[in-house]
Protein backbone atom coordinates (compact mmCIF):
# COMPACT_ATOMS: atom_id res chain seq x y z
CA UNK A 1 0.00 0.00 0.00
CA UNK A 2 1.30 2.93 -0.95
CA UNK A 3 1.91 5.82 1.41
CA UNK A 4 0.24 9.10 0.35
CA UNK A 5 2.32 12.25 2.20
CA UNK A 6 -0.45 14.90 3.08
CA UNK A 7 1.54 17.56 2.44
CA UNK A 8 3.79 17.74 -0.96
CA UNK A 9 5.20 20.08 -3.33
CA UNK A 10 4.73 20.21 -7.03
CA UNK A 11 3.20 22.24 -9.72
CA UNK A 12 -0.26 21.64 -8.69
CA UNK A 13 0.09 21.10 -5.17
CA UNK A 14 1.86 23.84 -3.08
CA UNK A 15 0.25 23.03 0.64
CA UNK A 16 3.50 21.54 1.60
CA UNK A 17 5.42 24.83 0.51
CA UNK A 18 2.72 26.56 2.91
CA UNK A 19 3.11 24.53 5.68
CA UNK A 20 7.11 24.65 5.51
CA UNK A 21 7.31 28.43 5.23
CA UNK A 22 4.88 29.09 7.92
CA UNK A 23 6.19 26.73 10.77
CA UNK A 24 9.55 27.56 10.08
CA UNK A 25 9.44 31.38 9.91
CA UNK A 26 7.04 31.16 13.34
CA UNK A 27 9.65 29.04 14.75
CA UNK A 28 11.94 31.47 14.36
CA UNK A 29 9.62 34.74 14.99
CA UNK A 30 9.02 32.78 18.24
CA UNK A 31 12.69 32.69 19.33
CA UNK A 32 13.27 36.36 18.65
CA UNK A 33 9.96 37.37 20.53
CA UNK A 34 11.11 35.25 23.76
CA UNK A 35 14.56 36.84 23.35
CA UNK A 36 13.17 40.31 23.83
CA UNK A 37 10.77 39.58 26.74
CA UNK A 38 14.22 38.05 28.65
CA UNK A 39 16.18 41.26 27.70
CA UNK A 40 13.17 42.99 29.34
CA UNK A 41 12.60 41.02 32.44
CA UNK A 42 16.15 40.21 33.12
CA UNK A 43 18.66 42.85 31.37
CA UNK A 44 17.42 46.65 30.46
CA UNK A 45 13.09 46.41 31.47
CA UNK A 46 11.00 46.83 32.72
CA UNK A 47 8.31 45.92 29.79
CA UNK A 48 7.19 48.85 28.09
CA UNK A 49 4.20 49.78 25.47
CA UNK A 50 6.50 49.30 22.09
CA UNK A 51 7.46 45.69 23.79
CA UNK A 52 4.15 44.81 24.15
CA UNK A 53 2.79 45.55 20.46
CA UNK A 54 5.37 43.13 19.68
CA UNK A 55 3.79 40.70 21.79
CA UNK A 56 0.75 40.66 20.42
CA UNK A 57 2.12 40.83 17.17
CA UNK A 58 3.56 37.21 17.85
CA UNK A 59 0.45 36.16 19.37
CA UNK A 60 -1.68 37.03 16.04
CA UNK A 61 1.33 35.38 14.04
CA UNK A 62 1.01 32.13 15.48
CA UNK A 63 -2.73 32.51 15.70
CA UNK A 64 -2.28 33.20 11.70
CA UNK A 65 -0.57 30.05 11.40
CA UNK A 66 -3.39 28.15 12.96
CA UNK A 67 -5.89 29.64 10.46
CA UNK A 68 -4.12 29.02 7.39
CA UNK A 69 -3.19 25.39 8.63
CA UNK A 70 -6.58 24.63 8.89
CA UNK A 71 -7.56 26.38 5.29
CA UNK A 72 -4.59 24.04 3.44
CA UNK A 73 -6.12 20.88 5.12
CA UNK A 74 -9.43 22.76 3.18
CA UNK A 75 -7.99 22.72 0.05
CA UNK A 76 -6.24 26.04 -0.45
CA UNK A 77 -2.99 25.31 -2.34
CA UNK A 78 -4.66 23.05 -4.32
CA UNK A 79 -6.66 22.87 -7.56
CA UNK A 80 -10.17 23.71 -7.34
CA UNK A 81 -11.80 20.63 -8.48
CA UNK A 82 -9.75 18.30 -5.90
CA UNK A 83 -12.18 19.52 -3.51
CA UNK A 84 -16.25 20.14 -2.96
CA UNK A 85 -17.53 23.34 -2.94
CA UNK A 86 -17.95 23.00 0.82
CA UNK A 87 -14.31 22.41 1.63
CA UNK A 88 -13.42 25.32 -0.25
CA UNK A 89 -15.62 27.94 1.21
CA UNK A 90 -14.54 26.79 4.51
CA UNK A 91 -10.80 27.22 3.04
CA UNK A 92 -12.20 30.63 2.09
CA UNK A 93 -13.33 31.64 4.97
CA UNK A 94 -9.81 30.31 6.72
CA UNK A 95 -7.88 33.13 4.18
CA UNK A 96 -10.60 35.79 5.08
CA UNK A 97 -10.13 35.25 8.57
CA UNK A 98 -6.18 35.02 8.33
CA UNK A 99 -5.91 38.45 6.00
CA UNK A 100 -7.35 40.30 9.05
CA UNK A 101 -5.18 38.71 11.94
CA UNK A 102 -2.24 39.76 9.34
CA UNK A 103 -3.27 42.91 8.95
CA UNK A 104 -4.03 43.58 12.95
CA UNK A 105 -0.68 41.09 13.98
CA UNK A 106 1.47 43.55 11.04
CA UNK A 107 -0.20 46.83 12.08
CA UNK A 108 1.32 46.03 15.28
CA UNK A 109 4.91 45.17 14.54
CA UNK A 110 4.77 48.69 12.56
CA UNK A 111 3.50 50.03 16.02
CA UNK A 112 5.84 48.65 17.84
CA UNK A 113 8.65 50.31 15.87
CA UNK A 114 7.03 53.83 16.16
CA UNK A 115 6.32 53.58 19.65
CA UNK A 116 10.05 53.06 20.11
CA UNK A 117 11.05 55.93 18.21
CA UNK A 118 8.51 57.97 20.02
CA UNK A 119 10.22 56.80 23.67
CA UNK A 120 14.18 57.25 22.35
CA UNK A 121 13.36 61.31 21.61
CA UNK A 122 13.22 64.16 23.77
CA UNK A 123 13.02 67.53 21.53
CA UNK A 124 9.71 68.95 21.21
CA UNK A 125 9.53 69.32 17.30
CA UNK A 126 10.83 65.42 16.76
CA UNK A 127 8.17 63.97 19.42
CA UNK A 128 5.35 65.91 17.09
CA UNK A 129 6.91 63.76 14.12
CA UNK A 130 7.14 60.50 15.98
CA UNK A 131 3.46 60.96 17.45
CA UNK A 132 2.18 61.58 14.01
CA UNK A 133 3.64 58.63 13.13
CA UNK A 134 2.59 56.70 15.44
CA UNK A 135 -1.31 57.70 14.74
CA UNK A 136 -0.63 57.47 10.99
CA UNK A 137 0.55 53.75 11.69
CA UNK A 138 -2.72 53.73 13.87
CA UNK A 139 -4.90 55.10 11.13
CA UNK A 140 -3.40 52.99 8.36
CA UNK A 141 -4.24 49.39 10.73
CA UNK A 142 -7.65 50.37 11.60
CA UNK A 143 -8.64 51.53 7.86
CA UNK A 144 -6.65 48.42 6.40
CA UNK A 145 -8.61 46.21 8.25
CA UNK A 146 -11.66 47.38 7.78
CA UNK A 147 -11.26 47.48 3.61
CA UNK A 148 -10.72 43.65 3.71
CA UNK A 149 -13.51 42.90 6.32
CA UNK A 150 -16.06 45.15 3.98
CA UNK A 151 -14.52 44.51 0.42
CA UNK A 152 -15.77 40.66 0.14
CA UNK A 153 -17.51 37.96 2.06
CA UNK A 154 -15.60 35.12 3.56
CA UNK A 155 -17.42 32.34 1.32
CA UNK A 156 -16.54 34.27 -1.61
CA UNK A 157 -12.66 34.12 -0.99
CA UNK A 158 -11.39 31.20 -3.01
CA UNK A 159 -13.64 31.54 -5.95
CA UNK A 160 -12.90 33.55 -8.64
CA UNK A 161 -16.01 34.15 -10.88
CA UNK A 162 -17.84 34.96 -7.42
CA UNK A 163 -14.71 37.32 -6.29
CA UNK A 164 -15.13 39.33 -9.56
CA UNK A 165 -18.66 39.81 -8.83
CA UNK A 166 -18.97 39.99 -5.39
CA UNK A 167 -15.62 41.40 -4.72
CA UNK A 168 -14.81 43.69 -7.26
CA UNK A 169 -13.22 46.53 -4.58
CA UNK A 170 -10.72 43.75 -2.79
CA UNK A 171 -8.27 44.15 -5.67
CA UNK A 172 -8.07 47.92 -5.15
CA UNK A 173 -8.53 47.75 -1.43
CA UNK A 174 -4.93 45.58 -1.40
CA UNK A 175 -3.66 48.03 -4.00
CA UNK A 176 -3.99 50.80 -1.19
CA UNK A 177 -2.89 48.97 1.74
CA UNK A 178 0.55 48.24 0.09
CA UNK A 179 0.93 52.00 -1.20
CA UNK A 180 0.15 53.45 2.10
CA UNK A 181 2.50 50.54 3.57
CA UNK A 182 5.41 51.61 1.71
CA UNK A 183 5.24 54.72 2.79
CA UNK A 184 5.03 54.53 6.27
CA UNK A 185 8.22 52.79 5.97
CA UNK A 186 9.85 55.23 4.35
CA UNK A 187 8.63 57.62 6.66
CA UNK A 188 9.52 55.35 9.43
CA UNK A 189 12.83 55.26 8.29
CA UNK A 190 12.87 59.38 8.23
CA UNK A 191 12.34 59.75 11.41
CA UNK A 192 14.85 57.49 12.60
CA UNK A 193 17.33 59.71 10.83
CA UNK A 194 15.99 62.66 12.58
CA UNK A 195 16.31 60.82 15.88
CA UNK A 196 19.98 61.28 15.12
CA UNK A 197 20.62 64.10 13.07
CA UNK A 198 21.03 67.04 15.59
CA UNK A 199 22.58 64.87 18.32
CA UNK A 200 26.28 65.22 19.56
CA UNK A 201 27.20 61.80 18.62
CA UNK A 202 30.19 60.31 16.34
CA UNK A 203 28.90 59.14 12.94
CA UNK A 204 29.86 55.88 13.76
CA UNK A 205 27.03 55.63 16.46
CA UNK A 206 24.82 57.48 14.27
CA UNK A 207 24.95 54.77 11.69
CA UNK A 208 24.80 52.21 13.78
CA UNK A 209 21.31 53.38 15.42
CA UNK A 210 20.13 54.35 11.69
CA UNK A 211 21.26 51.12 10.03
CA UNK A 212 19.21 49.07 13.43
CA UNK A 213 16.22 50.71 12.19
CA UNK A 214 16.85 50.44 8.24
CA UNK A 215 16.83 47.20 8.70
CA UNK A 216 12.50 47.25 7.79
CA UNK A 217 13.70 48.92 4.68
CA UNK A 218 14.10 45.77 2.67
CA UNK A 219 10.84 44.45 3.77
CA UNK A 220 9.72 47.19 1.12
CA UNK A 221 10.57 43.89 -1.50
CA UNK A 222 8.76 42.16 0.19
CA UNK A 223 5.39 44.36 0.01
CA UNK A 224 5.74 44.84 -3.29
CA UNK A 225 6.51 40.95 -3.97
CA UNK A 226 3.23 40.28 -2.16
CA UNK A 227 1.09 42.48 -4.10
CA UNK A 228 2.21 41.41 -7.44
CA UNK A 229 1.60 37.92 -6.24
CA UNK A 230 -2.10 39.14 -5.34
CA UNK A 231 -2.50 40.96 -8.79
CA UNK A 232 -1.94 37.80 -10.47
CA UNK A 233 -3.71 35.11 -8.48
CA UNK A 234 -6.51 37.11 -6.69
CA UNK A 235 -9.03 36.67 -10.40
CA UNK A 236 -7.54 33.62 -11.70
CA UNK A 237 -9.38 30.78 -12.55
CA UNK A 238 -7.93 28.49 -10.04
CA UNK A 239 -7.79 30.94 -7.47
CA UNK A 240 -6.98 28.39 -4.56
CA UNK A 241 -4.12 26.89 -5.95
CA UNK A 242 -2.51 29.92 -8.02
CA UNK A 243 -2.89 32.47 -4.46
CA UNK A 244 -0.28 29.81 -2.49
CA UNK A 245 2.48 32.28 -3.88
CA UNK A 246 0.81 35.20 -2.16
CA UNK A 247 -0.41 33.48 1.11
CA UNK A 248 3.66 32.36 1.21
CA UNK A 249 4.84 36.09 0.80
CA UNK A 250 2.44 36.86 3.17
CA UNK A 251 3.75 34.68 5.53
CA UNK A 252 7.25 35.41 5.04
CA UNK A 253 6.33 39.23 5.74
CA UNK A 254 4.46 39.01 8.79
CA UNK A 255 7.05 37.06 11.05
CA UNK A 256 10.31 38.99 9.14
CA UNK A 257 8.19 42.10 10.73
CA UNK A 258 8.04 41.03 13.94
CA UNK A 259 11.65 39.84 13.63
CA UNK A 260 12.89 43.10 12.39
CA UNK A 261 11.40 45.43 15.07
CA UNK A 262 13.28 43.32 17.71
CA UNK A 263 16.62 43.81 16.07
CA UNK A 264 17.01 47.62 17.43
CA UNK A 265 16.90 46.14 20.98
CA UNK A 266 19.39 43.39 20.65
CA UNK A 267 22.70 45.37 21.35
CA UNK A 268 21.46 45.18 25.15
CA UNK A 269 21.54 41.28 24.62
CA UNK A 270 24.38 40.09 22.68
CA UNK A 271 26.94 42.13 25.00
CA UNK A 272 25.82 40.30 27.90
CA UNK A 273 27.52 37.21 26.06
CA UNK A 274 30.63 38.77 25.15
CA UNK A 275 33.29 36.66 26.47
CA UNK A 276 36.05 37.57 24.38
CA UNK A 277 35.18 35.28 21.84
CA UNK A 278 37.05 32.49 23.97
CA UNK A 279 40.46 34.87 24.08
CA UNK A 280 40.32 36.63 26.76
CA UNK A 281 41.87 39.87 27.85
CA UNK A 282 44.58 40.83 30.19
CA UNK A 283 44.66 43.18 32.96
CA UNK A 284 46.88 46.04 34.21
CA UNK A 285 49.75 43.35 35.34
CA UNK A 286 49.33 41.63 32.25
CA UNK A 287 47.70 38.42 33.44
CA UNK A 288 44.64 36.66 30.96
CA UNK A 289 41.54 37.54 32.59
CA UNK A 290 37.89 36.29 31.59
CA UNK A 291 34.33 38.28 32.04
CA UNK A 292 32.08 36.62 35.06
CA UNK A 293 28.06 36.35 34.61
CA UNK A 294 27.90 39.47 35.80
CA UNK A 295 29.47 41.52 33.20
CA UNK A 296 33.07 41.97 35.54
CA UNK A 297 36.14 40.33 34.65
CA UNK A 298 38.67 37.70 36.74
CA UNK A 299 42.06 36.82 36.67
CA UNK A 300 42.67 32.76 35.56
CA UNK A 301 43.46 32.19 39.43
CA UNK A 302 40.49 32.71 40.71
CA UNK A 303 38.20 29.80 40.89
CA UNK A 304 35.13 31.08 42.76
CA UNK A 305 33.88 34.81 43.40
CA UNK A 306 30.84 35.05 45.81
CA UNK A 307 29.33 38.54 45.38
CA UNK A 308 26.90 39.78 48.36
CA UNK A 309 25.59 42.91 47.55
CA UNK A 310 24.13 45.36 50.40
CA UNK A 311 23.01 49.14 49.10
CA UNK A 312 25.94 50.51 47.59
CA UNK A 313 28.73 47.81 48.80
CA UNK A 314 29.98 44.74 47.04
CA UNK A 315 31.72 42.25 48.72
CA UNK A 316 33.90 39.55 46.54
CA UNK A 317 35.37 36.33 48.18
CA UNK A 318 38.00 35.13 46.13
CA UNK A 319 39.68 31.65 46.91
CA UNK A 320 43.07 31.01 45.39
CA UNK A 321 43.57 28.59 42.88
CA UNK A 322 46.73 26.85 42.66
CA UNK A 323 48.99 25.65 45.58
CA UNK A 324 51.41 27.94 45.27
CA UNK A 325 48.64 30.62 46.02
CA UNK A 326 47.19 28.80 48.95
CA UNK A 327 50.81 28.30 50.44
CA UNK A 328 51.48 32.40 50.34
CA UNK A 329 47.97 32.72 51.32
CA UNK A 330 45.79 30.03 53.78
CA UNK A 331 43.43 32.74 53.84
CA UNK A 332 40.13 34.33 51.81
CA UNK A 333 40.79 37.53 50.59
CA UNK A 334 37.99 39.68 50.97
CA UNK A 335 37.50 42.46 48.70
CA UNK A 336 35.39 45.75 50.11
CA UNK A 337 34.40 47.50 46.47
CA UNK A 338 32.00 50.42 46.62
CA UNK A 339 29.91 51.06 43.95
CA UNK A 340 27.38 53.84 43.07
CA UNK A 341 25.10 54.31 40.18
CA UNK A 342 23.85 58.03 39.03
CA UNK A 343 20.57 58.11 36.78
CA UNK A 344 19.02 61.66 35.20
CA UNK A 345 16.91 62.28 32.92
CA UNK A 346 18.52 64.40 30.47
CA UNK A 347 16.95 66.32 27.12
CA UNK A 348 19.05 65.49 23.68
CA UNK A 349 21.08 68.17 22.99
CA UNK A 350 24.93 68.86 22.00
CA UNK A 351 27.58 67.54 24.47
CA UNK A 352 25.12 65.52 26.47
CA UNK A 353 23.27 63.34 24.22
CA UNK A 354 23.04 59.31 24.30
CA UNK A 355 20.66 57.01 22.90
CA UNK A 356 20.13 54.03 24.87
CA UNK A 357 17.92 51.69 23.26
Amino acid sequence: MDYEPPYAISPVDRTGLIVIVETLFMSWMIIVSLIRLYMRLAINGPVQLDDLMVFIGSALAVVHVGVIMDAVDHGLGQPHEKHSPSSLQHAGEGLYAANLVFIAGYGAAKLSVCLLLKRLGRQTWYLWCSKALVGVVALWTVASFLAVALSCHPKYSLKSSDISQHCSNLGTAWKAITAFDVIIEVLTFVVSIILVWGVQMRWKEKGMVIFAFGTRTPLIILIILRQTYLNRSLYHPDTSLHISSAVIATAVLFHTSIMVATVPCLKPFLVSFNTGWGQGVTNSNGEPTYFTPTGQTGSTNQSRVYTSRADDDEVDLTAPRSSQDSHNSRKLIIHETREWTVEEEFEMHPMKDRIQI
